[in-house]
């Protein structure tokens, strides 16, 4: 029994093999068969055509009745209906409108443009003239060696990005190449494009190709303008890519970048620093970052609140050797000639702020009072930052019902490095029991439009209990009278 049903089991899969097969030869040969029809209409159209002109020859000799010449013509012209769709079934739907290629573009003024580039072809209609069918008088085929009103725009993720949206071929013979371009509403490395036509829609995605002709690594940077800090940094991101067809290797180079102002080159993945790129192959766009280290100090270069415009450049070896000249030195000119070069360049701005700090400094922070006196100090504040304070106010934090003044409380203006004294001036309440406390001084000032930061000095105070002067004097008065009978009690004992 287990082996029976283990036989009709493999027939069945043998079945099921068999059948598979089969359609999968009929789908490879269905445009074979097609082809088979066709010429098998052709044969038996050419021999009706044959018959009805032998019949007219006859006709012409009235050999043949008018009954049996209706005949033969009916059979000619169903000949020609029937060779008719046979052609029809051949051409099918072999027409077709491929893209070429798609190729980005940069003009120097850094637009991007994409040019499509289709062509038409029709396998079969070439297939038809190899086979010397002349079928003009039945089924005339000039239409299809050229297609009407071909539509093409380019999509993103299902948006259309290309400027115009749309763009039309009024026709495109068989077998040409024609180039449709457009300006792109977004940079992408990859798109579909949507051809219209023959009252279908195909849609191609497509790996953008670069034009090599433009010899050059473009760069640019979401983060072009920036504000930092003296004493800090300032991190763009840098987007690269490849339009040449030689060089692989470019060197990144800044331009008209004060002197003082460090930066470096490295990789936002790895934190590697890097002064070279390589493109491998297959590769045309990479992502690089560019770190800028701000001195402490301003100098003559450097003016706070002042924008840098500087330049970075990706140039390969040969490019580096030409225009070594033209980035000697800064300023404006070289500005100008980096801006007309054929360079892959991008400009940045450094705007450098200054960041005033307040330092509370004080010679001692831990003090004691008795009950009921107040606690008089002075407090230093300087600038320890890079920009000038404005308005430095101070407060205390003090123990709860304790009295605090400072004198004075504002500060209108303390330059960088400079320091201002100010008395601050606490008082316990008559009541406070003996302890330690805890006072806080704040002090808040603005640099610029920004809250300056600061840190908070904290004074520690011990509260002792008032002394009790005429218990001491009782104790004194006490102690130097014991001492004075001792005293006596001795010379009285010696000399006895």
């Amino acid at each position: 029994m287990e082996g029976l049903v283990k036989s009709k089991v493999r027939t069945l899969a043998v079945v099921l093999f068999l059948l598979l097969a089969g359609g999968l030869a009929i789908a490879q040969d269905s445009q074979a068969t097609k082809l088979l029809d066709l010429k098998e209409a052709q044969l038996t159209l050419d021999n009706q055509k044959e018959e009805l002109k032998r019949a007219l020859r006859l006709r012409e000799e009235n050999l043949i009745s008018e009954e049996d010449f209706s005949r033969t013509r009916t059979i000619y012209l169903k000949a020609q209906v029937h060779f008719q769709q046979a052609l029809i079934g051949f051409l099918g739907s072999e027409m077709r409108v491929s893209v070429v290629s798609a190729v980005k573009r940069q003009a120097p003024d850094g637009a991007r443009s994409v040019q499509v580039s289709l062509s038409y072809s029709s396998r079969n209609v070439d297939e038809l003239a190899k086979l010397g069918m002349d079928t003009q008088d039945l089924f005339p085929l000039q239409y299809l060696r050229e297609i009407r009103d071909v539509y093409v725009s380019l999509r993103s993720e299902g948006r259309i990005i290309s400027d115009p949206y749309e763009r039309c071929l009024s026709s495109l013979p068989v077998g040409e190449v024609r180039q449709v371009t457009f300006a792109v509403l977004k940079d992408v490395d990859t798109l579909d494009v949507s051809v219209s036509y023959a009252g279908k829609t195909d849609t191609t995605g497509v790996y953008l190709q670069k034009d090599a002709s433009a010899n050059l690594v473009t760069v640019s940077s979401a983060q072009f303008s920036q504000e930092a800090d003296l004493d800090g940094q300032a991190v763009y991101d840098l987007s690269l890519e490849k339009f040449s067809g030689e060089a692989d290797v470019f060197k990144l180079e800044v331009v008209n970048l004060p002197r003082q102002i460090g930066h470096e080159f490295f990789s936002p993945e790895t934190q590697a620093r890097l002064s070279q790129i390589k493109f491998g192959k297959g590769i045309t766009s990479m992502k690089l970052a560019l770190r800028l280290l701000l001195p402490k100090d301003a100098g003559a270069e450097i003016v706070v609140d002042d924008p840098i415009e500087f330049y970075v450049l990706a140039i390969d070896n040969a490019q580096a050797e030409k225009c070594r000249g033209m980035l000697e030195g800064a300023g404006p000119s070289v500005a100008a000639r980096i801006e007309q070069s054929r360079l892959g360049w991008a400009r940045f701005e450094l705007i450098p702020r200054g960041t005033g700090r307040v330092e509370i400094r004080a010679s001692n922070l831990y003090r004691e009072i008795e009950v009921g006196a107040p606690l008089r100090m002075e407090v230093r504040l300087k600038n320890t930052g890079t920009r000038a304070l404005s308005n430095v106010r101070v407060s205390s934090d003090a123990p709860l019902n304790w009295r605090s003044e400072i004198q004075p409380s504002l500060v209108s203006e303390l330059d960088q490095g400079d320091e201002a004294t100010v008395v601050v001036i606490l008082a316990p309440p008559k009541d406070a029991p003996v302890g330690d406390y805890e006072a806080k001084i704040k002090a808040e000032s603005f640099s610029g439009s920004r809250k300056a930061p600061s840190e908070d000095a904290t004074i520690r105070i011990h509260l002792r209990a008032r002394a009790n002067v005429i218990g001491i004097a009782f104790l004194a008065v006490l102690l130097v009278g014991l001492l004075t009978a001792v005293v006596v009690f001795g010379v009285r004992l010696s000399k006895r």
